[in-house]
């Protein structure tokens, strides 16, 4: 049984189109970027965070906080240090889940193989978010390559969930309350989880207030995907791993400083 920790280790700024697809591009909304610690007989961390802003920017992206000094920070938290981590697994290798990888020399690192060979060919509109600097290094280290869901401890599953890239990887994690599942990027928020059926306001990670609008679906799309068809059909796989109200998104606001269950 484990205890979920999300850390916050940076904050990035994205336009709202980004969060949900055909969202308004030109409002701006923070969110936070998270690594996910889960505590129990061993020591797992999900994702390594974001690189540190060169004025103030990742990849064109706003960026506060970040980088090595952000991802100890975040595991001060919780008392642990990077090279004590038995466990990392890396949801997908975007820029802002794995610049700090190189980090965890004594774990054992996860990622999905359709991920791993993506990120080394990915399709065009995709070249920005991936950085080959940041997880080529992980060739050296003790990294596992895995091929679709596996368990790989007591009460800890890694999901197949491709659509947001191709091998993006949720994390189903067995507490006391039942199974959680740590979904990553697959959901960014839970406006792409809940999608609301009447005008709503939502606060992002700054305490701003943004306006958002009905969408008639039963999953928002995020903004940045490589297959929408993948992308609900993971969706509903989602479902079938843990109740909905127990899909942790992997930049969702409210859920920064709490523990779950």
């Amino acid at each position: 049984m484990y205890v979920i920790k999300p850390l916050k280790q940076a904050e990035i700024t994205a336009p709202l189109g980004v969060v949900h697809m055909l969202g308004d591009m030109t409002r701006l909304i923070g969110g936070p970027v998270y690594v996910w610690y889960l505590e129990g007989e061993k020591k797992v961390l999900i994702d390594a965070g974001i690189e540190e802003p060169v004025n103030g920017l990742v990849h064109n992206f706003p960026v506060s906080g970040g980088g090595e000094k952000g991802l100890r920070d975040a595991l001060n938290q919780v008392n642990v240090k990077p090279e004590e981590i038995d466990i990392l697994i890396l949801t997908h290798l975007h820029f802002d889940h794995v610049a700090n990888a190189g980090l965890f020399h004594n774990a054992r690192i996860y990622v999905q193989k359709r991920e791993w060979e993506s990120a080394f060919n990915p399709p065009p509109h995709y070249r920005l978010t991936y950085d080959q600097k940041l997880f080529q290094p992980l060739e050296n280290m003790d990294i596992c390559l895995v091929d679709g869901d596996a368990e790989i401890g007591d009460g800890l599953k890694l999901v197949l969930l491709p659509g947001h890239t191709k091998g993006l990887q949720g994390v189903a994690v067995e507490t006391e309350k039942g199974t959680y599942l740590i979904a990553g990027d697959h959901f960014y928020t839970y406006l792409n989880l809940n999608p609301p059926k009447e005008p709503i306001e939502i606060e992002d990670v700054t305490g701003n207030k943004i306006q958002i609008q009905p969408i008639p679906l039963p999953f928002a799309p995020v903004g940045l995907h490589v297959d929408l068809s993948e992308w609900y059909d993971s969706s509903y796989k989602a479902l079938s791993i843990a109740r909905r109200a127990n899909i942790l998104p992997g930049h969702e606001p409210s859920i920064a400083g709490k523990s779950f269950p």
